[in-house]
């Protein structure tokens, strides 16, 4: 498996990037993270988009436009433009996040992370504003190890219908391997 080893990310917590593709065209990419750190109260959280994953060390109690940072940082650390097609934007509040509908299950699909927030006269369904939902791993009940989906936004305004019902991820199967390994060998 190849290995190919990148700058520093600009982020004061990242130590540095790895880049493994394996047979299949997948591409894995991770941080390593300093090691002060203290296990209880930092995750390692996978971002998925195609066939590109993403670790990252995050606190249990770090904001979602923190991290979302930290992931533009690592993507954008790998010198990539695009993740198949879509162009790599310049800010975090381009990136939507998603969880698995099943978290047993990620072939299932995925759902958007952010719950809609409300003010309490409203009585509209959701969340009330300034919720622990939308503002950390903890809050949002994920766990040490949770697998999220990423996406950009387009510069155009989108309908949140379409927004939410597509993710491009593309899960790895033992399938796929067999192939790739039965071409390389004719």
């Amino acid at each position: 498996m190849p290995l190919e080893t990148f700058p520093e990310a600009k982020s004061p917590t990242m130590v540095s990037l790895r880049k493994l593709v394996n047979t299949t065209g997948s591409v894995l990419m991770s941080y390593s993270q300093p090691s002060k750190v203290s296990s209880q109260q930092h995750w390692t959280l996978s971002f998925k988009c195609h066939k590109t994953t993403i670790l990252l060390l995050a606190q249990q109690s770090q904001s979602f436009t923190s991290i979302k940072q930290d992931l533009l940082d690592a993507i954008k650390a790998t010198g990539l433009s695009d993740i198949n097609g879509n162009p790599i934007p310049s800010q975090p509040e381009d990136i939507v996040l998603g969880i698995p509908i099943d978290g047993n299950d990620i072939s299932k699909g995925w759902v958007n992370l952010e719950i809609p927030e409300f003010d309490e006269e409203v009585g509209a369904k959701g969340v009330k504003k300034g919720s622990v939902l939308n503002q950390s791993p903890l809050g949002a009940g994920l766990k040490d190890g949770a697998v999220l989906a990423f996406k950009f936004k387009d510069g155009e305004a989108q309908d949140e219908m379409d927004l939410d019902n597509h993710w491009d991820v593309v899960i790895p199967s033992y399938e796929d391997e067999d192939a790739a390994l039965s071409q390389s060998r004719t």
